[in-house]
């Protein structure tokens, strides 16, 4: 164990920035890869955003600190250490340095998400304090050159009395509103990355920059709707789709359906991308999303911990 006064901590500097990309790359899947150019301008920006710990002159760790609207009472942090320090004092005197910072700020608590296949570039989280909260998949469609077919299942729904439409016309029909009232509260949570569902189906008049009703389908039977998928823009910008089935019509493939229609849409939009995320426990919608050929990502495991006293 290296003796805690041999570590020290100090800001970022900017010749810091091509150790701490490959120290912040190592740790977290592509899509959230960072170059130096992009860090030493963060560095230069938002210099309370990162802490760099280092051993005889040697950057050995970068931590970061994001203080998120949409989670007030938490701070969401980054731990990329290099793997000859991450069993030593690095990771608490980092810890330490961050819980201060979100002490400071009013907060009680410590976030962080880490991906499953990622696990092992991080300290123990688990000797740190934090412990598991929930388990959530990310993945999505990559709509240029998907080409997956309900073709077969689009037959049997039109056999059993089932029709699908363009949602469009009907964004004020209020059976479609009363539809997502009634199934709002069946939506898996994991707060704060899958929030509850709004209180309202939202778009309804047509003026919502976040949702796609042009993309949007209704399954229909006997006239009345009995299911709807929706595209609506989550909080990180990426187009996700509402997925909403009445409970008496469920286990038909309805949902997988909706959904094939809609990110056919999409793709004929031009939409290169259609994000999934969900509890890795709805095994309804996994098997939905994987019948369509989305890619699946491993899990990301969310971590709690207290930062109301100093960690020790």
């Amino acid at each position: 164990m290296t003796p805690a006064a041999c570590i020290q901590l100090r800001p970022p500097r900017s010749q810091d920035a091509f150790v701490a990309a490959l120290l912040l790359n190592s740790t977290q899947e592509p899509h959230f890869h960072a170059t130096a150019a992009g860090l030493r301008t963060a560095f230069g920006q938002r210099p309370n955003d990162y802490v760099v710990s280092e051993m005889e002159g040697q950057v050995t760790g970068l931590a970061s600190l994001w203080l998120p609207d949409v989670h007030p009472t938490h701070g969401w942090l980054g731990l990329h250490i290099h793997p000859d320090c991450r069993a030593d004092g690095t990771a608490q005197a980092l810890l330490n340095h961050l819980a201060g910072q979100v002490r400071k700020a009013g907060r009680g608590h410590l976030w962080t998400s880490v991906r499953e296949d990622y696990l092992s570039a991080w300290p123990d989280l688990e000797a740190l304090g934090f412990r598991e909260i929930h388990r959530t998949f990310g993945g999505g469609f990559h709509l240029r050159g998907w080409a997956a077919s309900a073709r077969t299942l689009d037959l049997q729904l039109e056999a059993d009395g089932y029709t699908v439409t363009a949602a469009a016309p009907f964004q004020q029909d209020a059976r479609l509103h009363a539809l997502y009232a009634l199934t709002r509260a069946d939506k898996v949570l994991a707060l704060p990355t899958i929030p509850a569902a709004s209180d309202a189906l939202t778009g309804g008049d047509g003026t919502d920059e976040d949702t796609l009703w042009n993309a949007a389908h209704i399954a229909w039977q006997a006239g009345e709707p009995v299911g709807l998928s929706l595209p609506e823009r989550s909080r990180l910008h990426a187009w996700n789709a509402v997925l909403i089935v009445h409970p008496a019509h469920r286990g038909r493939g309805l949902a997988t359906a909706l959904l094939a229609r809609t990110a056919r849409q999409l793709q004929a939009n031009g939409v290169d991308f259609l994000n999934v995320a969900g509890s890795s426990q709805d095994s309804a919608y996994l098997g939905v999303l994987r019948r369509l050929g989305a890619n699946i990502e491993p899990d990301w495991i969310a971590h709690e911990a207290q930062c109301t006293e100093q960690p020790a």
